[in-house]
C-alpha cells in the first residue's frame, strides 16, 4: 500500500502558550517566551534564562506526574481533541523523549534535599512507557531518543506506518522539561546564550534551554476525507543521516545529505521548496553548518529561500523541538504566514541567508522543509506540502 499521509490534529505546551491559537498568535507577533530561571540558583546558576511553560491545569489523576509528563499530556490531549478522530483505540503513539524527567527527580534531591525514593522513579518510568494507555490509545506505542531530532524521527516513523497501511492514524511528538542537568551540561560546553537566542546573527552566543511538548495527529488521506476532518498539511517524505563525525560539532556534509535525502523521498526538487524551518539553535557552529548545507542544496538561488528559526522565540526544547516546529510548519502552510527569526541585529557573511529577521512575513508556502539536527549527528528533515 502507498497511502497519502496528512496532518489532522495539533497540540502544544510551550513558553508561548498551551493552546495552538494562542501559541500561533504569539509566534506571528514575534514575541519571546524567554524569562529568568530562578529554580536553579541553589546550584549556583544565577542570571540564567530559559523558556518556562506557565502553570497548566490538568485533571487530578495527573497531579503526581513529573513536569515533563504533564506537558506531554496537555499537548497530546490537545492534538487528539483537535483531530476529532473518535476511534481512539485505533491510534498508535510514537514519543520522542529523553531522561529529562529523571533529571527532575535528581534535581529535587540536589536543590531541595529530598529523598524522593523509588516510588517517584517508578512513577516516571511507568508513565514514560504508558502514555498511550493514559490517553486511551490502543495502537502500537514506542519511545525513541534521538536527541534534538526526536520529534522529526517520531513523525517519520508514524508516517511510515500510515503510508504502509499498518495504521489509519498515529499520534507523534516529543516532550522535554527543564532540568538542572540540562543547564549544567550546556554550561560546560559554553553554549548557553547570556540573555537571548540569536540564530544566524554574527554575534550569536549560544542557545537558550527551554521546555515544552508538541504532538501531531497523522492520518491517511482517505480516512480524513471520509470523516470530513480538517487537514492542515500533507507529509511527502523525510530524510535522515548520521554524522559519524563528532559528539557535538555538526558535519556540513551530513546535514546536506539529510536535506538531499528528504527531497528524494518526497519526489521533489530543491527548486520546488518555498521555505525552510531551520534547526537554528543560535550556536556558532550549528548555524554555520546548517547555512552551508542550505547554500549547497539551493545553489545560487539560496538567498531567495526564506529560512527562519522559532528557537529565537521559544528557546531550544530539545526532544520536543522539531515536533513543535512541525506544528509551526503545518500552520505556516495553512495560514500563509512565515514565522520570524527574532533578536536578529548584525549581518553575518557566513550566514547570509534570508532569515526573515524580526518580523513575520505574509507569503504563500506550498512546500517546505523542517530541519532537525541532534547532538552526535542525528539528523532528520521532513518535507511538508500545503493541502
Amino acid at each position: 500500500m502507498d497511502e497519502r499521509v496528512v496532518i489532522t490534529g495539533l497540540g502544544v505546551a510551550t513558553a508561548l502558550g498551551c493552546s495552538v491559537d494562542h501559541f500561533w498568535s504569539n509566534i506571528v507577533k514575534g514575541k519571546t517566551g524567554i524569562t529568568k530561571i530562578k529554580k536553579f540558583e541553589a546550584a549556583g546558576l544565577k542570571n540564567y534564562y530559559g523558556g518556562k511553560v506557565k502553570e497548566i491545569d490538568l485533571p487530578e489523576k495527573y497531579v503526581n506526574l513529573s513536569g515533563g509528563h504533564r506537558l506531554g499530556v496537555v499537548a497530546a490531549s490537545g492534538a487528539l481533541e483537535d483531530s476529532t478522530f473518535d476511534r481512539i483505540s485505533e491510534i498508535g503513539l510514537i514519543l520522542g523523549i529523553s531522561g529529562s524527567s529523571t533529571g527532575e527527580v535528581l534535581e529535587a534531591k540536589i536543590l531541595e534535599g529530598k529523598d524522593t525514593g523509588f516510588k517517584d522513579h517508578l512513577t516516571v518510568d511507568f508513565f514514560t512507557a504508558n502514555l498511550g494507555s493514559a490517553l486511551g490509545l490502543g495502537g502500537p506505542f514506542f519511545t525513541l531518543s534521538c536527541a534534538c531530532a526526536s520529534g522529526n524521527y517520531a513523525m517519520s516513523f508514524a508516517y511510515e506506518r500510515i503510508k504502509r497501511g499498518q495504521n489509519t492514524a498515529m499520534l507523534a511528538g516529543g516532550v522535554h522539561s527543564l532540568s538542572l542537568s540540562v543547564f549544567l551540561g550546556f554550561r560546560s560546553l559554553l553554549s548557553i546564550a547570556p540573555l537571548a537566542c540569536q540564530p544566524f546573527d554574527k554575534n550569536r552566543r549560544g542557545l537558550i534551554p527551554a521546555e515544552g511538548a508538541g504532538f501531531l495527529v497523522l492520518e491517511n488521506l482517505q480516512s480524513a476525507k471520509k470523516r470530513n476532518a480538517h487537514i492542515y498539511a500533507e507529509i511527502l517524505g523525510y530524510g535522515m543521516s548520521s554524522d559519524a563525525y563528532h559528539p557535538v560539532r555538526p558535519s556540513r556534509d551530513s546535514i546536506f545529505f539529510c536535506l538531499q535525502d528528504s527531497l528524494r523521498a518526497a519526489g521533489v526538487n530543491a527548486g520546488d521548496i518555498d521555505y525552510v524551518n531551520a534547526h537554528g539553535t543560535g550556536t556558532r557552529q550549528n548555524d554555520a553548518a546548517e547555512c552551508a548545507a542550505i547554500k549547497r542544496l539551493f545553489g545560487r538561488g539560496y538567498r531567495k529561500i526564506p529560512v527562519s528559526s522559532v528557537k529565537s522565540m521559544l528557546g531550544h526544547t530539545m526532544e520536543a523541538a522539531s515536533a513543535i516546529e512541525s506544528v509551526v510548519s503545518a500552520l505556516i502552510l495553512e495560514k500563509g504566514v512565515i514565522s520570524p527569526t527574532i533578536n536578529y541585529e548584525t549581518f553575518d557573511p557566513e550566514c547570509d541567508i534570508d532569515c526573515v529577521p524580526n518580523f513575520s512575513r505574509k507569503q504563500k508556502v506550498n512546500l517546505l522543509m523542517n530541519n532537525s539536527f541532534g547532538f552526535g549527528g542525528i539528523n532528520c528533515t521532513l518535507v511538508m506540502k500545503r493541502y
